[in-house]
Parts: C-alpha cells; structure tokens; sequence
C-alpha cells in the first residue's frame, strides 16, 4: 500500500520527535554519569578525610592512653606508699599487729572510715585511743557539737568524739583504761573491765563502767549513768553549769571527782584543771592525760 504524503509527513514529525527524546536521555545519562562520578569523587574525598580524622583520633588516643598509663603508673606508686602508710580499714585496735600509730576504722560496711590510734605497746595492746592530752597545745573547753565529732588530730592531742564512742562500743562489750601524770611526773591508770555510753538521744550517758582496778584510784564510777555536759549544754545534775564551772566537758554529778577535759594548769588546787581526785586526794592539775578502750574477747 503507497504511503500519501500526509502519513510521511506525520511519520517524519515522530521520527524526530524520537530523535530529541533520544538526545535528552542520552544528555541526562550524560549528567547522571558525571553526577555518579561527582558523588563517587566527593564521597571518596570524605573518605580519604574521614580515615585522616580517625587516624589522628587513633594517634590522639594512643598518646593519651600512655599518658593516662603513666599516670596510673605513678598513681600506684602512691597508693602503694599511702597503703604502707595507712593500712586497710580495721574494727578494732585487736586486728592490729603492727606497731602502735594511726589506723583507718571501718565499723560496718559502706560506713564512713575514720583515723583512730591504736596503741600496741602497754597493757598487753589492742587499745583504741579516745582522749589524750599531754601540752595543753589543743583547746579543750569545746561546744556539744565539737565534743560530738571530735577535734585535733589523732597524732597529738585530741577528743575522737562522742559518737564515734558510741558507735564503737554499742554492740560489742568494751573495758576503759585511763592513764594520767601530775607535773612532778607520778603516774597512775585506772582500769574498768566494762565501758559503753548511750547516743546523742541519751545524751551520751555513761551506761556501763565496771569494776574498778588500778593505781591511780577510782574518780569514774560516781560520774556513772550521767549524762555528758558541754558549756552549752548542761545535762549535769546538779542547779549549776558545772561544764561552765569547771572549764570543760564531761559527765558530771554535782559537779565532779575527775574532769579530764579541763583547763590544762599546773595548779596545786583547782577544779576547772584536768582533775583525778582519787590520784592524790586533791585537785591538783594533770599534765598527761590518755584515756582507751578495747573490745573484750569472749
């Protein structure tokens, strides 16, 4: 059949229509291919600068790790001195085996550790060390709060401090000894074969004190079941302040046989001086002052 030429003609229009779709794919694969190889240049450039950052990183990392290592390095070193220094937190004076010195107590677990002195060395050793005074160096006319946490430093003169005290002897039967010195060197101790005080609610009465043994006669046992007294807290039984009286804090009855937190004084006759009445049947100022106690052994 012979093609008129309207039909070429219309055949011709869509021949070249094809032609320029066919172009316009060919020039958009075109822009595709360079918009691959774009991305594909772009994405190894962020490659190329993703692997330098992680090198640096590495090398910043390894740097860092030797020094951090040097540091625990040296940090061990001084942990190793501090523990030779300071050994692992004990419950008592009787875990010790080394010489008398300071020691950390840890009297349960997750409490609160805290530096007590523990003498090893007189009365056969194992003692806690509560009080002890022998130059006047530290104050001792303190407030309650003062007197309830403690004050000066377990390597010289100091109070370790009501609830510590407490703490320590609630659960587990406790004896006191009391060491004491004029200023002309006499020494005497009084020992009692049972020691605990109450809590802060009790106000830290003297619960238990045993019997009396010795050679410096026994001032402790009148001041049994008394509550402890501050100047700013008069628990004592008496009408007067006898902590304000007496320059000190202690538990007093009305007021005292023995005040070994009082003014430290060499003095012939003074009540408000470190006082032991049975030492020497007076009020003469004390120039030493150690008072301990120690878990019994069952």
């Amino acid at each position: 059949m012979a093609i008129g030429g309207f039909e070429m003609e219309l055949l011709m229009t869509k021949l070249d229509y094809l032609q320029d779709k066919l172009q316009e794919v060919e020039q958009t694969m075109k822009s595709s291919l360079k918009s691959v190889e774009a991305s594909e240049a772009s994405t190894r450039t962020k490659l190329e600068e993703l692997k330098d950052h992680l090198m640096l990183k590495i090398d910043h990392i390894q740097e860092t790790s030797l020094t951090e290592l040097k540091k625990l390095e040296e940090n061990k070193e001084i942990l190793d001195i501090l523990t030779n220094l300071m050994p692992a937190p004990v419950r008592s004076c009787r875990q010790v085996t080394k010489k008398s010195g300071t020691y950390l107590f840890r009297l349960w677990k997750n409490s609160k550790p805290f530096e007590v002195f523990c003498e090893q060395n007189k009365f056969e050793g194992g003692w806690t060390v509560i009080q002890h005074r022998f130059d006047g160096s530290v104050d001792f006319y303190r407030n309650w709060t003062e007197y309830r946490n403690g004050f000066g430093n377990v390597n010289g003169e100091f109070w370790l401090g009501l609830e510590y005290v407490h703490q320590i002897t609630k659960n587990r039967p406790h004896e006191l000894l009391v060491e004491m010195k004029d200023f002309h060197g006499n020494y005497g101790y009084a020992k009692y074969d049972e020691f605990e005080i109450g809590d802060e609610s009790e106000l830290y009465v003297l619960k238990k004190l045993g019997t009396y043994s010795g050679t410096a006669g026994d001032s402790m046992t009148t001041h049994k079941n008394h509550k402890f007294s501050t100047f700013d807290r008069d628990n004592d039984s008496g009408p007067d302040n006898c902590a304000k009286n007496a320059h000190g804090a202690w538990r007093y009855t009305n007021c005292l046989l023995s005040n070994l937190n009082g003014r430290y004084h060499n003095t012939r006759r003074d009540g408000g001086a470190m006082v032991w009445y049975d030492f020497k049947k007076d009020v003469r100022g004390l120039s030493y002052s150690r008072m301990m106690i120690r878990g019994i052994i069952n």
